[in-house]
């Protein structure tokens, strides 16, 4: 039983921090001043080890919160908990100009398990959307030298709740849906400080766009395994998000400002409050993994089976839009485009018979090495109509956590990107990102909510 109490306080522990965390920075692109800001956030310390690929893995060890038709693969009564953190550093250079933005936050908290040998469900906290992004210029007017400040922050969470169904469970063939019902919410905020700069005084003015998100959304998944002999299967999936309409407030305040560094002496010139909608454009992300084994390999006194697994991925998200009563809310409006992503990935494990054969295997022979790269489009354009593009090499390691036999496992993964326009003068970000993963499951002799019986 002490295992038991210990996975419960971890799990514990881990969700207050995961509360505490999830309103920090993680972004710090200027291009999500656009809109609710980057919704392209699907970071994951497995998957982004492989291109950012998500769709078609199925693994009772792994837990697939991006698909919602992978629940049923999970084992009966292991109890899979998920956690992510990203830490992310962006340099950023325009003609002679560069500047270096770190940053970094909790990305998701899931727990899933399987219900009945066709039915599984999970349930978990994850950002819909992040702005973040700090600016600053000189205007001389003519009489007067003005610093003009943009910043902004904040996020858009989802709870979603998520369950599967298999209607084909069998020995070497797996075919299942699923969905997820999640709860949007959070504020992102833009702001404009301006600051006269000549002489001792701090005044100005400031203008300040909050758009305020409470809404449910829907999203749905299929997952398909076929074993095409003793050694290799192919794996499909498919997730697809509807468009949706999120109910929003939007929020213009414009304040005068005697002194910037006292807040309590503001004068609110205006405040006006706007009802409407944040349009999410349908979503489609199609994905296919093939995964096979070699032949065994004699290494001194022991014998391997290495297993390489390669997936390739397409995605493509419709932009987001903007429908506010007596309001022209157009940060979207000529500045956007739909995003398109293209991923390759290959996965290899040097033992596939982890648990069989584990006391004849070294250290570095129990890791999963993970390697892929990606291509797509963002969702934005610049002035001039040229878009935005990102561009990236990923590499992955997954380390099995054997004590007492159970799931549980680390998972690391780094990203060396590029985003921009590629475009003379224009603005370009290149940046190293890290996901570090931690999968929770019980020992082999310890089922979390599993039922108990009296003698």
């Amino acid at each position: 039983m002490r295992y038991t109490y210990i996975n419960i306080l971890l799990f514990l522990c881990l969700s207050l921090n995961a509360v505490l965390s999830f309103g920090q920075q993680s972004t710090s692109h200027p291009l999500t001043s656009y809109g609710i800001g980057d919704h392209q956030l699907n970071d994951h310390g497995i998957y982004s080890g492989m291109g950012n690929i998500f769709a078609p893995f199925l693994d009772s060890g792994q837990l697939n919160y991006l698909n919602p038709a992978s629940y049923a693969t999970l084992s009966k009564g292991n109890t899979l908990f998920s956690i992510g953190v990203n830490q992310r550093v962006s340099f950023y250079s325009q003609n002679e100009t560069t500047d270096v933005r770190p940053n970094g936050n909790l990305n998701h908290l899931a727990l899933g398990f399987r219900l009945k040998k066709h039915f599984g469900m999970a349930f978990g906290l994850k950002p819909l959307s992040a702005k973040g992004y700090y600016l600053s210029e000189k205007v001389f007017t003519g009489l007067d030298s003005i610093r003009n400040t943009y910043q902004g922050g904040g996020y858009i969470n989802q709870v979603f709740i998520g369950g599967t169904y298999a209607p084909i469970v069998r020995k070497g063939t797996y075919l299942a849906f699923g969905s997820h019902v999640g709860y949007n919410f959070g504020t992102v905020k833009n702001q404009r400080i301006s600051q006269l700069i000549q002489g001792t005084s701090a005044s100005g003015g400031i203008m300040e766009e909050l758009i305020s998100v409470n809404a449910l959304s829907f999203d749905a998944g299929v997952s398909m395994y076929q074993k095409l002999g003793s050694k290799s299967d192919v794996r499909f999936g498919a997730t697809y998000k509807p468009n949706l309409s999120l109910n929003s407030v939007l929020e213009r305040t414009f304040y005068n400002a005697p002194n910037l560094n006292a807040p309590s002496g503001y004068d609110t010139l205006f405040s006006n409050a706007y009802e409407g909608s944040v349009v999410q454009g349908q979503s489609l992300a199609l994905g296919v993994a093939y995964r096979f084994g070699l032949n065994p390999r004699k290494v001194k006194t022991k014998t391997l089976h290495p297993e390489f697994t390669v997936a390739f991925q397409y995605q493509r998200n419709e932009a987001f839009s903007y429908r506010f009563e007596g309001y022209t809310f157009d940060s979207l409006g000529t500045q956007s485009q739909p995003a398109q992503r293209y991923s390759v990935g290959i996965e290899f494990k040097p033992e596939r018979f982890l648990y069989e054969n584990i006391a004849a295997l070294k250290l570095f022979d129990k890791f999963t090495y993970r390697v892929g790269a990606y291509y797509g489009k963002l969702p934005f354009v610049d002035a001039a109509n040229y878009p935005f593009t990102e561009q990236g090499i990923t590499l992955g390691l997954g380390i099995p956590v054997l004590a007492q036999q159970s799931f549980s496992s680390i998972n690391f993964s780094c990203t060396l990107g590029q985003r921009g326009t590629f475009e003379a003068s224009s603005l370009q970000e290149n940046f190293i990102a890290i996901q570090l993963g931690a999968i929770l499951s019980p020992a082999s002799f310890e089922r979390w909510f599993r039922k108990r019986k009296m003698d």
